[in-house]
Parts: structure tokens; sequence; C-alpha cells
């Protein structure tokens, strides 16, 4: 009986070391995978982090590259801005020379009675008061001498109502101001290839 009992204790001892190797390859396989799942994980983690921080570089550089484009853009608009300015500004001086000026403001007045047609359907021609002498001139020349006035509203140029409603303003400033939208661009460009001048 003391054999059988033995015998059993082996066998038992050999089927617990057995089901205990088992279970430490097992152990083993469940440890490595998890470590393989935990580096694989990290490097996905390490890929994501990377790729997400290209993408805020990216970002960043799109955004800087935007504001660079913003900046040269106002800074071109401020340029061809200030060249109109200037431009009005000669305009002014222009009016201001009465040798210079009653010409071009003859031809202004006839444009604007052309445009409604001819002296028959003019019922006014005005002026700003501070082009009153050269106005009355050139409508006397003109043969509408009793319809002149002034008008202060009006600025570097003539108005001209006609006998029906139509009124037709034909001024340097509208001139100036119509032709910035088409000459902006060819401003730009000029300015483009020039160096920055130094404010005065």
């Amino acid at each position: 009986m003391a054999n059988l009992s033995a015998l059993l204790e082996r066998e038992a001892s050999a089927e617990i070391e057995t089901i205990l190797s088992e279970a430490r390859a097992r152990a083993s396989e469940i440890v490595a995978k998890a470590e393989d799942d935990a580096k694989a994980t990290a490097a996905s983690r390490d890929r994501l982090a990377g790729t997400q921080g290209e993408a805020a570089r990216v970002r960043a550089r799109s955004a800087a590259q935007l504001e660079a484009s913003s900046l040269k853009l106002r800074a071109q608009y401020a340029r061809v801005d200030k060249v109109f300015v200037s431009a009005e500004g000669e305009l002014r001086k222009l009016t201001k020379d009465k040798g210079r000026y009653t010409p071009i403001l003859a031809k202004l007045l006839d444009e604007a009675v052309e445009a409604l047609g001819g002296n028959d359907n003019v019922a006014k021609v005005s002026v700003n008061p501070a082009d009153e002498a050269a106005g009355k001139e050139a409508a006397t020349k003109r043969g509408l001498g009793d319809r002149f006035g002034t008008d202060p509203s009006v600025s570097g140029g003539v108005k001209v109502k006609a006998t029906t409603n139509v009124t037709v303003e034909n001024s340097l400033f509208d001139r100036l101001r119509a032709a910035r939208e088409e000459l902006a661009s060819e401003v730009s460009k000029l300015l483009a290839g020039s160096p920055e001048q130094p404010a005065a």
C-alpha cells in the first residue's frame, strides 16, 4: 500500500509538474505577447505622435505662409492706395492752377454736354464756386452762359443737368475713382518691381 501511495504521489507530482510546466510556458507566451502588444502600441503611438507632429508642423507652416501672404497683400494695397492718394493730391493741385485747369474744365464741360446730346438738351451747368470764373468762361464759349451756376458739391469738374431728369457729372476725381479698379493691378505690378520707398 505504501508503494501504491508513493506511486500515486509520483504520478500526481509528475502530473502537477507537467501542468505547472505547461502553465509556465503559457504564462511566458502571454507575457511575451503582452510585451509585443505593448511595443506595438508604443510604436503605433510614436507613429501617431510623429504624424500628428508633422501635421501640426504643416498646419503651422501653412498658417505662417498665409499670414505672410496677407501681410504682403496689405503692404501692396497700402502702396497702391498711396499712389492713388498721391494722384488725387496732384489733381487737387491741378485744379488750383487756373492756367492749366481752365482748358481741362472746358473739355470736361464739352464731354458732358455731348453726352446729353448737345446744348439744346442742357438745363443747367454747375461747377464748384472756386472754379466759377473758369466755368463761366467755358460755359459762355459753349453758348451756355445763361444756364451757368455754382454748386459746392461739384469738385474738379462739372455737373450738367439735362432738360429731362438726367444729370451728368464729369470730374477728374470721378475719373480717377473709376479708373482705380482697372489701374490698381497695373500699378501693383509696377510697384512690385520697384523697391519700397522710404517714408518722407
